[in-house]
């Protein structure tokens, strides 16, 4: 890939940025699927907050599962309802293709009820293995010292956890209510331009990536279009 100008990684930025930390505190709701029927019956129902859970909190668990998904409802549907077919079709689906997370309801649901008309009979999980539904409060944590040039944004990148990337590349969208631009991009074009860089960056099907992955391609991508500023080695 082409490099732009030499940047200067010391260029002090207007506004620094200042990495925050974030945990979780699931609430389950006390309703539970057994089947796929009932999974697609709660879901019209349950507030938007629980829908997001699943589909996006849940990156944040504390018990990662040995086969990565996306979301909660395709490894339900790949361990509790041995699904596979199905755990596919819901891995594949991505919520930053809508608006709003009232679209994604709908379209999730059409995924559900389509595949559903299509199946002989109603797939069941065994007791024990049931859908929990969940909401979660978030806490977020400042972090004391703030990046003030990208250099220093690099650094901090690498050392941060991974719930430090999951706020600022995924909660960031909800927060600034635009889907497709996370706080690091948004960082890097108000205060150094870099157009390519952050259209790169934008691009990332980070839906489909773990948080580590994120981090990983995003520390690249400056490696790539700035050149070495980050200790970034392939």
């Amino acid at each position: 890939m082409k490099k732009t100008k030499k940047f200067d990684p010391n260029l002090p930025a207007k506004d620094p940025f200042w990495f925050r930390e974030c945990f979780l505190m699931p609430m389950p709701l006390g309703k539970k699927a057994s089947n796929l029927r009932e999974l697609s019956q709660i879901l019209r129902d349950v507030d938007e907050s629980v829908l997001y859970y699943h589909l996006l909190q849940c990156r944040l668990a504390l018990t990662q599962p040995v086969v990565e998904f996306p979301n909660d409802f395709a490894l339900w549907a790949a361990t509790s309802l041995q699904d596979s077919k199905l755990a596919e079709k819901l891995s594949s689906f991505d919520p930053f293709e809508y608006d709003d997370l009232s679209q994604v309801r709908e379209a999730i649901l059409d995924l559900l009820e389509e595949y559903l008309w299509a199946l002989p009979s109603v797939p069941w999980a065994r007791p024990g293995f049931e859908f929990h539904f969940c909401e979660a409060s978030m806490v977020v944590i400042s972090n004391e010292f703030p990046a003030n040039t990208l250099k220093e944004f690099c650094q901090g990148l690498g050392k941060v956890g991974l719930d430090s990337v999951y706020y600022h590349y995924f909660e960031a969208r909800r927060r600034l209510g635009m889907p497709h631009i996370d706080d690091f991009s948004y960082w890097m074009e108000t205060n150094f331009g870099q157009p390519k860089l952050v259209e790169a960056i934008r691009d990332i099907d980070g839906y489909f990536y773990t948080l580590k992955e994120i981090r990983d391609t995003l520390l690249e991508l400056i490696h790539s279009h700035l050149g070495e500023i980050c200790g970034y080695t392939q």
